[in-house]
């Protein structure tokens, strides 16, 4: 039975976020020109619903021919107009600035990953599989992607149009910003206890067996020598099988969680409409607002759960790179094996000697052995290859 138990794992937060921002801050005014061009484009959001309402107050207060009505209406469309070229060039501008800002820090990653892992002892290479490890590496970047796309395109302009649509809302009616405001607050309240409490948990147990996944393929595909040298295919194939039978259990309840986390999502945002709809009615039936305000309310509630929507995606966002980083980023606090003085001269060994007297090998539970009553001696400097 599935248990519900919030873990907020602020270590882990803490870590990956604290390596994605010394990554960022490699790359200062690429950032900021970011953040910068997305904040405008969402002011332009924030204010499309106003100059909206003020165009359908124009068209209904008089007919077509009235001039004062005219130029009203055209002041609007042409804000209207403004805004939508404004967002349409920042976006562009700020999309640009992230695809080198995050193919930078992917290389980056790659590379400083790579230097650390060449340098871990050989007691960590022979205890980690190469096909988990490049798994680590090559998701952690892939996921790095997903974390700069949801801080910098989705979650910061969600949280301004969020302020700053209720802001609005409650400058011309209190109520109805205060309205807004609950209902925000509780939509992402209730998102993130099921995002952190019911998705994550399971979402962490996926991505152990992805990398078992992963090793499994590469560690048998890279000893089919072996396999071969057995005839031991089929049983290699059973083994892969029950690997993979794991991973897809594990996995199909992280989706169906997150389809239930979403469809919940979606019964407080009905909730909600009805409360904003509502709510806009009745200050009509009062005289407090015109046919262009409802309009107005309208289109930025309508704005407003768009982005509200997201940001369920958003936070599940969140939560799924921090999973998939958090192994890549375990690389960085792993101390490091003997490392090589730059410069430095190999090594020469020219006493001693490494005998193996009598040996008898067995592979697993096979009863022929695939070395018996094997001897030899390896000279300092000498290399045996052993193959059966």
């Amino acid at each position: 039975m599935a248990r519900f138990k919030i873990d907020l794992r602020a270590s882990a937060f803490r870590s990956v976020l604290g390596f994605t921002f010394t990554h960022w801050r490699r790359q200062p005014w690429r950032l900021s020109l970011i953040m910068g061009g997305f904040l405008l484009s969402t002011l332009a959001d924030v204010l499309t619903p106003l100059y909206s309402g003020r165009l359908v107050d124009a068209v209904a207060s008089s007919a077509g021919a009235d001039t004062i009505a005219w130029n009203a209406a055209m002041a609007a469309f042409s804000m209207l107009m403004a805004l939508a070229l404004t967002g349409v060039v920042l976006r562009n501008l700020a999309f640009m600035g992230i695809v080198e800002l995050t193919l930078k820090m992917m290389a980056d990653i790659a590379a400083d990953a790579f230097h650390r892992v060449q340098r871990f002892s050989t007691d960590w290479h022979a205890n980690s599989f190469a096909g988990s490890t490049v798994r680590k590496v090559t998701r952690g970047m892939w996921a790095l992607d997903l974390l700069n796309d949801t801080i910098l395109i989705a979650l910061l302009p969600s949280v301004v149009m969020l302020v700053g649509s209720t802001l609005l809302l409650g400058w011309f009616w209190p109520l109805m910003g205060a309205v807004v405001a609950a209902g925000s607050v509780l939509f992402i309240m209730v998102t993130a206890m099921l995002s952190l409490g019911y998705v994550a948990p399971a979402a962490r147990l996926a991505n152990t067996w992805d990398t078992r996944l992963g090793g499994s393929l590469a560690d048998a595909v890279s000893c089919n020598a072996v396999v071969k040298g057995f005839g031991a295919e089929e049983r290699e194939e059973r083994r892969l099988a029950r690997v993979v039978a794991k991973w897809r259990a594990r996995t199909r309840r992280t989706w169906v969680r997150g389809t239930i986390n979403g469809t919940t999502q979606g019964a407080l945002l009905l909730v909600m409409r009805a409360a904003v709809i509502g709510l806009a009615l009745m200050l009509w039936s009062w005289g407090q607002a015109s046919a262009g305000d409802v309009a107005f309310v309208l289109t930025s509630f309508f704005v407003l759960q768009g982005y509200l929507r997201d940001i369920g995606t958003h936070i599940r966002n969140l939560q799924r790179s921090i999973n998939d980083m958090e192994e890549l980023v375990d690389f960085q606090f792993e101390p490091l094996g003997i490392e090589d003085r730059p410069g430095a001269k190999p090594i020469r060994i020219t006493e001693g000697r490494i005998s193996f007297d009598n040996v008898t090998f067995h592979y697993g539970n096979h009863r022929s052995a695939l070395y018996r009553d094997f001897s030899v001696d390896i000279a300092p400097g000498e290399r045996v290859g052993l193959v059966g």
